[in-house]
């Protein structure tokens, strides 16, 4: 910002005047997104001389670029921006319906539905390529939450349904996949994860334990939390002579054990070998003394009182945890599967149910693709549009081709990683 030179004159001596320092104020700009037709005209040629002499004329038709949706309108950009602020930012359809009018586009829900699910079935042979990968892995993290569908009349089923959640425990490559399944039966994850056979980290659900040739290890989050729920209601004298006392400090220790753990050795490349060392020494003890505890515990306890389903609970649970001590990789709780749910849970409030259970079944393929991504710290809007205009080129679509553009493959372009922020506000 400069004075004009009619102005830049001493109002005193009326000499010119001189630059003698500059201030600098920075001002964070927007710039509003904008929709626009692109029209691709292909064009058709043919031999005026060879259609003399030849009756198969030769023609020639050049090609517009392929789409991810056949006979869709919708580019890959935007269909990507559509799946990406529904499942990461968890707007309803509704609502984009109301964003995309104010940007000057009429798209209806039943349209941008309509594209969702198709996209949910071309992206179909990504999730399976991202479950052919976690069946691989020797650690698996498992939750489940409800959802509501709507039948095919149109109404609220009664009966809750189910997302499952499965990820690799403690990996340099996460995945994180969704199941959407009718019921909470133990035959989901049963026949989810057949075929895998390493360690399997739940809550105390029982029916994670129809998965067959697995090792279980359970969440101590979950155990802390019986005896927390008990703890936190005691004042003064009552909360000294509480018994349920001793059973939450058991589990404050184990957890400050982790949180040492992880600030000494966490980033060294010998992080899970200090960590299985350290676990053997300091918190194999205090689990046996924690079983103890709760086997004598248990015999005097109420059984309907808070303080003996606790114990109960912990009974079942704690000789189990014994797995726990046989892996550095492995995490004390199921805490990594109850975050990567968290995205569903927050959406779930916002658009409330799933109009069809091809919308649930399109939701749990989208939402694997989307989460995986960003685990593997990549900007999930391009890594979208990048997938689909990889996938509609293809002529090859198996396992070993798709799985140089999964989003934990070294070979991504760079511009697809989160870049470090270079604007500090």
């Amino acid at each position: 910002h400069k004075l004009d030179e009619d102005k830049a004159v001493c109002d005193k001596c009326h000499e010119k005047l001189s630059i003698i320092g500059t201030k600098t104020k920075e001002v964070l700009k927007y710039k509003k997104a904008e929709l626009y037709i692109e029209e691709h005209v292909t064009y058709s040629y043919a031999c005026k001389s060879c259609k003399k002499t030849d009756d198969n004329t030769n023609i020639i038709t050049t090609k517009a670029p392929n789409s991810f949706l056949y006979k869709s309108m919708a580019s890959h950009e935007l269909l990507s921006h559509v799946i990406n602020i529904k499942y990461q930012y968890a707007m309803p359809l509704y609502r984009q319906e109301a964003y995309f009018d104010m940007l000057g586009v009429s798209l209806s829900r039943q349209t941008l539905s309509n594209w969702i699910i198709s996209a949910a079935n071309e992206f179909e042979i990504v999730y399976n390529v991202m479950k052919e990968n976690l069946l691989k892995s020797h650690y698996i993290q498992a939750d489940e939450t409800t959802l509501t569908v709507v039948d095919s009349k149109g109404e609220d089923t009664k009966s809750k349904k189910y997302m499952w959640l499965y990820r690799t425990g403690e990996s340099e490559h996460p995945i994180i996949l969704y199941d959407y399944q009718r019921t909470r039966s133990s035959t989901c994850p049963k026949e989810f994860l057949k075929g895998f056979t390493g360690v399997l980290q739940t809550d105390g659900y029982q029916g994670y334990n129809s998965v067959e040739n697995v090792k279980h290890i359970y969440c101590l989050a979950h155990i802390r939390r019986k005896y927390f729920e008990i703890v936190s209601k005691l004042e003064g004298e009552a909360l000294l002579n509480s018994r349920a006392v001793i059973g939450f400090n058991f589990c404050e220790q184990l957890y400050k054990i982790e949180k040492e753990l992880k600030e000494k050795y966490q980033g060294r490349d010998d992080f899970y070998k200090k960590r299985y060392e350290v676990r053997l020494e300091k918190s194999a003890p205090i689990i046996e003394e924690f079983i103890k505890y709760v086997d004598i515990e248990i015999k005097n306890a109420l059984h309907r009182s808070p303080l003996g389903q606790a114990l109960e609970y912990s009974q079942k649970l704690l000789p189990s945890f014994r797995t726990f001590l046989t892996d550095g990789s492995l995490e004390i709780d199921n805490n990594g599967a109850e975050r990567a749910i968290k995205p569903f849970v927050i959406g779930r409030k916002n658009w409330l149910l799933c109009n069809t259970p091809k919308g649930a079944n399109a939701s749990a393929i989208l939402f694997s693709i989307a989460e995986t991504a960003k685990a593997n710290d990549l900007n999930v809007e391009k890594y979208l549009t990048y997938l689909m205009n990889v996938l509609c080129n293809l002529d090859k679509k198996d396992t070993a081709t798709l799985l140089k553009y999964m989003p934990w493959s070294k070979e991504l372009p760079e511009e697809l990683k989160l870049q470090n922020k270079n604007i500090n506000v």
